[in-house]
């Protein structure tokens, strides 16, 4: 049928039984073994941050379970991953029940509760949480979250491609390289060691016709610096026969100057000055050329390592100026961050060691010194966030017991005053306060741990009869009680527990007061409006809808403070709560992406969200193509699901297609449920038009085509010469565009 709907003809086409596309998939699902539970526990997880946990939590988690979570984000950013309660069964190397975490790089196994309160990064955009319970003992299990961190070039170091002109690493198009008379180049690089080949090239600069401009590598002759054909070898500044590049980031910054005929090499905070051939004397290296990473040849290889903060200068540095040369002087040619670069992801990773690095946690595998043999449980009190281990003593968990947990989680204040006639060291008082505190709360009932030990000097007194001085210390500490039992644990039990262990001080040292406090929860508050936060103990993240979103989440952890012992609101997180259309839309493509259960009102709202961006925004290509993927991951939901929706959604498809703005005659957009043409009319001047949607080759997409006869077409759309006859001449001349919606599924017609 035909009708004209917002100044625009529209063609709603019912297709004939014949025309139908029906797809029948069976799926077979092969696990090895069934997660008996109290929840789907393999699933993929796509929203900019959220909140998973092992069956039943915070009951024990049942036996014979076999999960696995798939944690994905967009390119550019990295997943971080946080425990914030953790207690799977003690086992040396968890070979009973046990949590894998494969970040990209290196799958660790944990168990017991070394990891409550730790975070974890991914090296690329995805991390594989998998979890397995053997036949017997259960504990609690774990609560994690996770938010997607977006990652600065900063925080990257760039693998360097082998193959010239496959997955290039190249400076943008939008960056221009001028002309060079001089110019002052530093990086950073890394080479493996098994490869013992002498002739490479780190980067190569070339005109359009692909003539190489410069360069820096390596031959059988040593390393070089190659302007306009002419190859300056650098013996005296870089070993001939040895490398330079090793397995570890080494910087090396090159300065040529063309009036000079001189080339300055800073390595290993040494400046060295080469001579180079007179030809390259008052050179000018041609600008708007390419700059690639690697060789831009087959002839001669590329290094075989990573490279790191790669920066450009039109001017020279000197010896000074490159040695006090720091992360915030940046490139004003090229300089090391996203927008000056063009690299295909496959060749960016993320690291937490890299010399300019910023915002990874640093990692969370490093163990205390000085409680070496007090078992796994030491590994949970080193904080991601604190840059200092903490002093640590605890009890060991004991695997037979089958508790039955409550919420844990709660910390207490202590605070005693120690006199010593043995020492005034303070370092000697710290070691006896901890070894002496990890014996009282051994074999206890209750899982307790202690950290971050301080010991500070008070006072110094004669003792009348043995003529020495007496030194009294105050000593602060944080205990940390898991709650991984139903009985409460009051201040009270701690002080009277530390009183009745004072004689087993080491001798010379005596307990003189002890008081033991809870750590206040964060208070319940509004900020900001229209944000609330119930009361919440410290180390916990609550999180929460963004406002007048029930897709949208935001973040705000309760902190510990480990100089004072109190806890504190940090700020909240608002960052998925934006207003920008293109990031709303890239949050509502992971809610529906692959693997997400939709339910009715989920769909009610990501349609909602959709007509608002189509209704308010501008729509270009781009954003219109997300919105049709959207609205194509919504067709997998049943009839059901989207049956509340339909209308809106059909709705909003259609106004997408009047708004979008878009070049040339037509265009298309097509995905796996949807295909969406769009071609201009000019009335005064219409002879007809056709469009055909057909399958595209080795692709699961639909290809849509204009003006063509498709005799492989799914459907087609014929428009007569004739279509724009008898109209008034208002209507004729608001006609400027035809559209064709092509949907492989029929969820949205009920």
């Amino acid at each position: 049928r035909m009708s004209h709907v917002s100044e625009m003809w529209c063609y709603h086409w019912k297709w004939k039984l014949q025309h139908c596309l029906c797809l029948f998939t069976t799926y077979i699902i092969c696990m090895q073994q069934a997660a008996h539970g109290c929840y789907d526990c393999r699933t993929v997880l796509t929203d900019p941050s959220g909140v998973f946990t092992s069956p039943c939590f915070p009951s024990d988690y049942p036996n014979s379970q076999a999960c696995r979570w798939i944690i994905r984000a967009p390119h550019g950013f990295i997943i971080q991953l946080t425990f914030t309660d953790f207690d799977i069964e003690e086992a040396p190397g968890c070979i009973y029940d046990s949590l894998t975490l494969d970040n990209g790089e290196s799958p660790m196994n944990l168990c017991g509760i070394t990891a409550k309160g730790l975070s974890y990064n991914s090296t690329g955009n995805e991390m594989i949480v998998s979890f397995k319970s053997d036949f017997s003992i259960q504990k609690k299990g774990f609560n994690a979250s996770y938010v997607r961190i977006a990652v600065s070039l900063r925080n990257q170091k760039v693998i360097i491609p082998q193959v010239p002109d496959i997955d290039a690493v190249s400076v943008a198009e939008t960056v221009s390289v001028p002309e060079l008379r001089q110019f002052t180049l530093c990086f950073e690089a890394t080479k493996g060691n098994s490869d013992d080949n002498d002739d490479w090239k780190v980067f190569s600069y070339t005109d359009a016709l692909l003539r190489e401009l410069f360069s820096f590598g390596k031959t059988t002759k040593g390393h070089f610096l190659s302007i306009l054909g002419t190859q300056c070898i650098l013996e005296n500044a870089l070993p001939r026969n040895a490398e330079f590049f090793t397995e570890t980031f080494q910087q090396l910054c090159v300065v040529w100057d063309s009036f000079l005929g001189a080339t300055g090499v800073y390595a290993k905070s040494t400046y060295h000055v080469v001579s180079c051939p007179e030809s390259i004397f008052n050179k000018v290296i041609p600008g708007n050329g390419r700059l690639v990473l690697g060789s831009n040849s087959n002839e001669v290889s590329s290094l075989n390592g990573d490279i790191y903060n790669f920066r450009l200068w039109n001017f020279t540095m000197n010896a000074q100026a490159l040695a006090n040369l720091s992360c915030d002087v940046k490139g004003n040619i090229v300089d090391w961050e996203n927008e000056f670069w063009s690299i295909p992801t496959s060749a960016l990773k993320a690291e937490n060691n890299l010399s300019c690095g910023s915002y990874l946690i640093p990692s969370s595998s490093i163990e205390p010194t000085s409680c070496a043999n007090l078992g796994s449980l030491c590994q949970a009190t080193v904080n991601a966030t604190t840059p200092t281990p903490p002093t640590v003593t605890t009890n060991m968990p004991d695997t037979n017991r089958n508790d039955k947990p409550n919420n844990g989680g709660l910390f207490y204040r202590i605070s005693i005053i120690v006199s010593s006639s043995n020492t005034n060291s303070v370092s000697k008082v710290h070691d006896v306060v901890a070894e002496w505190l990890n014996r009282t709360f051994q074999n206890w009932n209750y899982t307790v741990y202690v950290v971050n030990i301080s010991i500070h000097p008070t006072s110094i007194r004669e003792a009348s009869r043995q003529k020495r001085s007496i030194k009294s210390f105050s000593a602060f500490a944080l205990l940390v009680y898991n709650s991984t039992n139903n009985i409460n644990l009051e201040e009270e039990d701690i002080r009277q527990k530390l009183i009745s262990n004072n004689r087993t001080m080491e001798e010379g040292y005596q307990l003189h007061t002890v008081n033991v406090d809870p750590v206040e929860k964060c208070l319940a508050e509004e900020n900001p409006p229209n944000y609330f936060w119930p009361d919440t103990r410290p180390t916990v993240t609550n999180i929460t809808f963004c406002h007048g979103s029930s897709v949208q989440t935001a973040s705000r952890t309760c902190y510990l403070g480990l100089q004072n012992y109190t806890s504190y609101w940090g700020q909240p997180d608002l960052r998925n709560c934006t207003e920008n259309a293109a990031d709303i839309a890239n949050q509502l493509l992971n809610l529906t992406g692959e693997g997400q259960q939709l339910t009715s009102d989920k769909v009610n709202d990501v349609v909602q969200k959709l007509k608002k961006i189509v209704n308010d925004e501008e729509i270009d290509e781009s954003l219109g193509s997300t919105v049709v993927t959207i609205f194509s991951n919504i067709l997998t939901s049943s009839d059901s699901v989207l049956a509340a929706s339909s209308s809106e959604a059909l709705k909003t498809i259609d106004a997408l297609a009047l708004k979008i703005h878009f070049s040339g005659p037509s265009m298309s957009i097509s995905t796996r449920n949807l295909a969406l043409g769009v071609s201009s009319i000019n009335s005064t001047s219409f002879k007809g038009g056709s469009f055909s949607v057909s399958p595209q080759n080795n692709a699961s997409d639909f290809q849509i085509d204009f003006d063509k006869d498709q005799t492989s077409a799914f459907a087609s759309v014929v428009l007569p010469p004739s279509l724009l006859k008898n109209l008034s001449q208002d209507e004729f001349e608001v006609i400027s565009r035809a559209q064709f919606t092509f949907f492989n599924k029929n969820g949205l017609f009920q």
